[in-house]
């Protein structure tokens, strides 16, 4: 059995899996007995598993979390440098990291289903949703994220989340302070209730687990293998790394479409958006929007302005107000308006850690990715800012558009989750529909600002679990 180096490097061991599966895949006969002595499957989680076991550990999140452990270890025994810091600091220890994959947790106040758990350099975020024991039906966790969105409202303050967080506190719902977290090395921390929205009241009478951000007390340092929640009634879930996904980014590139067809592209996304979020959207009424503005631009520039595109967003408004069907328009339009209903998602979390060089004067860096049966969240964060203001303060944008796009052809559409500021930076989520294919292998970011753009493809097979 080989020994697992003083000083791990996790991108070679990921080479390292990703070779054995080559030449298992080509018919090399120790890398086929290798392979076959985990899993009967021919993919890259089997060949992860297959390193991790032959490095001594019993899965690849495993090994994944004694090479950040030797790391950090490596980094709080090197000499301080002249002012400050240290030397072989790793890149790792400065970002975010993430854990997720646990099942749902009884409570006393209700049905707990932790999504993510994201720790950073002093704080730690446990991305959650609750059902209370009152909702007239308990839905489970993929039912609660296949559940349709209610049409949308103004987006709550963070001072008006906290009040209504305190006000659903003191109402005798959720406190959490009975749930207790450890983790592998024993340390124990504490849940504080940071933000939560109720979501108890839906148009239609239906019901669904409300939204809820907690902060983990104190920050857990570098290494843990996992993290366990546990209530005194016995019911318990545990959350496990999320694996690196191999990535890609682009350099700048200026963006291939002219301001017009942004234009138009933009809306297309918006009513297909609107029309995943809410079907008891007003679309007649956007749609005749769109048609106007369509004729505005033939107007100025001529009936050849943007090619097909004015064509293409015409036969779309007929798509989704059911004047007739979706031929005829892009196939990322079409696998999206195709999804719309469904909750088959891949069921993944994984960590991204890359840093997309700045646009529209915002510099980008992608945390983690996190997917459920009906939709999938991006998390990331912003320098100095996501949104711009305008002077008076009554109006915001964001500089920087993310569009996402999958190698099967589908199409996603990007919608504000929630942020927030922490002075040089802030913290971003983007929620996008429909769900992600679960049959996908890569995953393309395209970030826009301005007239320029940056590519950021993802690897979603290399998503380290057990076959």
């Amino acid at each position: 059995m080989p020994e697992l180096p003083d000083r791990p490097d996790l991108d070679q061991l990921r080479h390292q899996a990703r070779e054995l599966l080559r030449a298992a895949a080509s018919g090399e006969p120790r890398a086929v007995t290798r392979l076959s002595a985990v899993s009967d499957r021919m993919v890259l989680s089997a060949a992860q598993l297959a390193v991790a076991r032959e490095y001594g550990f019993p899965s690849w999140p495993a090994l994944k979390a004694e090479v950040e452990r030797r790391r950090s270890a490596a980094v709080a025994a090197a000499p301080p440098l002249p002012g400050g810091g240290r030397r072989g600091v790793s890149r790792r220890l400065e970002e975010r990291w993430s854990f997720g994959g646990a099942a749902s947790l009884e409570t006393t106040d209700g049905v707990l289903f932790p999504d993510l758990l994201i720790i950073g350099p002093g704080r730690a975020i446990l991305e959650a949703s609750l059902a209370h024991p009152a909702q007239a039906t308990r839905q489970s966790a993929d039912e609660a994220e296949s559940t349709r969105a209610a049409p949308r409202v103004r987006p709550l303050t963070q001072t008006e989340r906290l009040a209504e967080a305190g006000r659903i506190v003191r109402a005798g719902l959720p406190r959490l302070d009975d749930v207790t977290v450890t983790d592998d090395r024993g340390a124990s921390y504490a849940l504080r209730l940071d933000a939560m929205s109720d979501h108890r009241h839906q148009p239609g009478g239906t019901t669904r687990p409300s939204p809820v951000r907690v902060r983990v007390e104190p920050p857990p340092e570098p290494g843990a293998a996992w993290f366990e929640l546990r209530h005194p009634n016995g019911s318990a879930a545990r959350l496990l790394p999320s694996p690196q996904a191999a990535v890609r980014v682009s350099q700048i590139t200026p963006t291939p479409v002219s301001a017009t067809e942004s234009e138009l592209v933009e809306l297309a996304r918006e009513l297909i958006g609107t029309r995943l979020a809410s079907p008891v959207a007003d679309l007649a009424r956007r749609c005749s929007m769109v048609l106007t503005r369509i004729a505005e631009i033939r107007d100025a520039e001529g009936l050849s302005a943007s090619g097909e595109l004015p064509g293409q967003l015409a036969r779309l408004c007929a798509a989704i107000t059911g004047e007739r069907p979706d031929a005829g328009i892009p196939l990322a339009w079409s696998r999206m308006l195709g999804a719309a209903d469904r909750a088959d998602g891949a069921r993944c979390h994984i960590d991204i850690g890359s840093t997309v060089p700045a646009l529209g004067g915002v510099t980008t860096r992608l945390d983690s990715l996190l997917s459920g049966p009906g939709t999938w969240r991006l998390f990331l964060q912003a320098t100095p800012e996501w949104f711009v203001y305008s002077a008076d303060g009554r109006s915001k944008w964001t500089p920087v558009s993310v569009y996402a796009e999958d190698d099967l052809g589908g199409g996603y559409v990007s919608r504000f989750g929630g942020s927030t500021g922490h002075g040089d930076h802030a913290e971003v989520t983007l929620a996008f529909l429909p769900r992600l294919d679960p049959l996908a292998r890569r995953l393309k970011l395209t970030l826009r600002g301005g007239t320029e753009e940056v590519a950021v493809v993802i690897d979603l097979s290399d998503d380290g679990s057990a076959p």
